[in-house]
């Protein structure tokens, strides 16, 4: 079993690996990487002919470069119904940007071979080769993925989060046998807050200023957070008015698709059809003029309707911004938070309202990943690589892992391959 590490080494985004396994060449994952100049940059490309993809989620750095390969290939991809349906919004977002060495042809190509899939499904690739499908718990319709082959069985995580959310259900690998990990790092040094008491403390702050009169303005991730938010703010009884917008309301027309994908659905719908969905700019107005919830993208406010709101809501001190979403630095969101200043086409403007930040992640921290290594059936020549995480991070990581668990352990960079 060879692995060939494509992308998304020492750093976050752009992922992608090749594996080569019986004369079979799978690709899992494929994803952009944004730079500074919001340009799209993409993985190394696969070393050889691609035999079967595998999306494990719709998240641009994980599956924004595939129609790339399908300009002059084709092959299975193999992902789940709501990826299919996720991914085609978020490609459609996508091609906003500007300089993508490919065109909407390769997109429609690309879907056009998707094979859908369901958790704890397995496949056969050949004679040999494996593939089971597991619940990453990261959003609707991620999965992670085991692959056995030539007598080796290999797990690659991708994003995923082993805790119950409000959504859904954690990803579960216990005793699971495997000679290779492929392990997620985001947050690989830190330990995410409490839940449980995260909610509490979003729930008391949007109560404290709903009763002042104040408008709550929630800047959230299309896809699973603005969702789990609803949620939240159901089943907590939050009796004021919530509103709905942006990207936020597609998403949540897909997750609302698929009832298997998702931990309660009764209280998804209950909670998306109890909500105002927007649909021109007299509701965002009617919004803004009554004490209530907004619950719209983008998360990093860069971009949808958050800016029409924050032109407003700013001003106010009896309102307040609830970031609930990770805030890249550069991004608004992010100079919010550190500034107390909104960039806006006339410049940076002074932020009135109340800012707070609560965590709400869907990636695992680090007594996840430690708890996720303890409870893998290993065996003294289980090799462990870090992907998805920043080089101090990973380096750092591999050194505390190696450590507690002697197992030996890589921080790989694009371009290097291991034999397992």
């Amino acid at each position: 079993m060879e692995i060939q590490f494509l992308g998304g080494c020492q750093s976050v985004g752009g992922s992608g690996i090749f594996i080569s396994v019986d004369g079979c060449g799978i690709l899992a994952d494929y994803g952009i990487y944004m730079n500074r100049r919001n340009q799209a940059k993409l993985p190394l490309e696969p070393p050889e002919e691609v035999d079967a993809a595998f999306m494990t989620h719709a998240h641009l750095d994980h599956s924004g470069a595939f129609p790339y390969l399908y300009t002059s290939d084709t092959f299975p991809l193999y992902l789940t119904r709501p990826t299919y349906d996720f991914v085609g919004i978020l490609y459609e977002d996508m091609f906003k940007l500007e300089r993508l060495p490919f065109g909407k042809e390769a997109k429609i190509k690309a879907l056009k071979n998707c094979v859908f899939v369901n958790y704890n499904q397995k496949i056969s690739l050949n004679h040999d080769c494996k593939v089971t499908f597991l619940n990453a718990g990261h959003i609707p319709g991620s999965y992670s993925l085991l692959i056995e082959a030539e007598g080796k069985r290999l797990l690659y995580t991708s994003d995923f989060n082993t805790i119950k959310t409000q959504l859904l259900e954690g990803a579960k690998f216990e005793q699971l046998k495997v000679d290779a990990l492929i392990l997620e790092s985001t947050y690989a040094l830190e330990t995410h807050p409490d839940r449980a008491n995260t909610e509490k403390q979003f729930i008391k702050t949007v109560n404290e200023v709903l009763r002042n009169g104040g408008t709550v303005l929630v800047p959230a991730f299309a896809v699973a957070r603005s969702q789990e938010i609803l949620c939240l703010l159901n089943s907590n009884n939050v009796e004021y008015p919530i509103t709905l917008d942006g990207l936020a309301r597609s998403a949540s027309m897909v997750i609302s698709r698929h009832p298997d994908f998702v931990k309660d659905y009764e209280l998804l719908l209950k909670s998306l059809s109890s909500c105002r969905w927007v649909k021109n700019d007299a509701d965002r107005i009617k919004a803004v003029s009554t004490s209530g919830i907004i619950v719209t993208t983008a998360g990093m406010m860069k971009g949808g309707p958050v800016s029409r709101y924050m032109s407003i809501l700013a001003e106010e001190p009896d309102s307040a911004v609830l970031l609930v979403s990770f805030q890249i630095p550069g991004t608004p969101g992010r100079i919010l938070l550190d500034t107390g200043q909104y960039a806006t086409e006339d410049g940076m403007s002074k932020v009135n309202a109340q800012i707070k930040f609560f965590n709400f992640s869907s990636h695992s921290d680090r007594p996840q990943l430690i708890h996720t290594i303890e409870s893998l059936k290993r065996n003294s020549e289980t090799t462990v690589f870090l992907v998805h995480g920043e080089k101090k991070v990973c380096t750092t990581f591999k050194e505390d892992v190696e450590k507690e668990f002697g197992l030996e352990t890589f921080c790989p960079i694009n371009g290097e391959t291991f034999i397992i």
